[in-house]
């Protein structure tokens, strides 16, 4: 990614608001343009601007992800990959594969990273069989999700129940496009606004789905993300506590396999990013810490089929 160097302070305000922008509209995809404004502290008009060119000129996507577990995705996995030779086009096979939602070159021990979602075991095994079989790959190495502890793509919990023709149309349309207008989601289900707006709002209280931006590439001139794997020494409670109670953490597992716990840290600079590693290594828990750089996101794709759901 090439550095830019003096850079006008109008450029950094924009970086700054647009980071910010991107922030809150993970925490909610279907913010108003209101309710960004008064979140941000800025005008309508402003919001709206910056919003229109991260989407045309970055690629921001704000879109739905179903639950895994409700899409019945049980076994989650996060993969390093060390690679012979060039690692981008062994990255670009395993993006091709169906049942990986990340694929990432970074900088550190390993080449790559990926995570995938499975729905059982035979599953997984078949896409470990697959990225093994592919030219240059060295070697795997594999840490297995216990309990997702903090992923902006995901609700915090699910409660059962039970969805409806209409409700899969409603998804596969959020899929697409998270902030479809609840006019436009009723048009093209033959729904009144209302009933529309309400049934979107029932498939997110219950944490079916999750709206939320995601950024094309995932990096920019002003986001910077650095993958952590950490062993661990003592209770896991203090480390998972700060994971989740730090904003800039985007994602926090608890696992086992390579690692005991992985997070992914994000922020506009560098040094706010190794502040919080500091933090982390300063934990009596943290028995050693890795971290990995990304460099270039191939694939980030949290949308699937609604055919995986496996409620009756």
């Amino acid at each position: 990614m090439p550095i830019r160097h003096d850079r006008s302070t109008p450029d950094r305000d924009s970086d700054a608001l647009d980071s910010s922008l991107v922030r809150a509209l993970q925490a909610d995809g279907r913010a108003s343009i209101h309710e960004l404004a008064r979140t941000l502290g800025v005008s309508r008009d402003l919001v709206s601007r910056r919003l229109s060119m991260l989407i045309g000129r970055d690629g921001l996507r704000v879109v739905a992800a179903l639950d895994p577990g409700f899409a019945g995705l049980n076994v989650l996995i996060h993969g390093l990959v060390d690679v012979d030779g060039p690692a981008r086009p062994v990255a670009e096979r395993i993006a091709e594969l169906p049942d990986t939602v990340f694929v990432s070159l970074v900088a550190g021990a390993s080449s790559l990273v990926f995570e995938s979602r499975h729905g059982d075991a035979d599953e997984l095994s078949a896409t470990l069989a697959a990225i093994r079989a592919i030219a240059g790959v060295r070697r795997v190495r594999v840490t297995t999700y216990d309990a997702l502890l903090k992923e902006f793509i995901t609700a915090a919990s699910v409660s059962d129940v039970r969805l409806d023709r209409l409700d899969h149309d409603l998804i596969a349309i959020l899929q697409d496009d998270g902030r479809a207008s609840y006019r436009a989601l009723a048009d093209a289900v033959r729904l009144s606004p209302s009933s529309a707006r309400a049934r979107v709002r029932r498939l997110l209280d219950a944490g079916v789905i999750r709206i939320a931006a995601i950024d094309a590439g995932g990096l920019s001139r002003n986001r910077v993300a650095v993958g952590v794997g950490i062993a661990l020494r003592g209770d896991p409670d203090p480390v998972h506590r700060y994971l989740v109670a730090t904003s800039a953490v985007d994602l926090a597992a608890a696992a086992h396999g390579a690692y005991d716990v992985i997070a992914t840290i994000v922020g506009t600079a560098t040094a706010s990013v190794l502040a919080i590693i500091e933090e982390l290594r300063a934990l009596p828990s943290v028995g050693s810490l890795e971290t990995w750089a990304h460099l270039d996101i191939i694939k980030e794709d949290y949308t699937r089929t609604l055919g995986r759901i496996v409620r009756p």
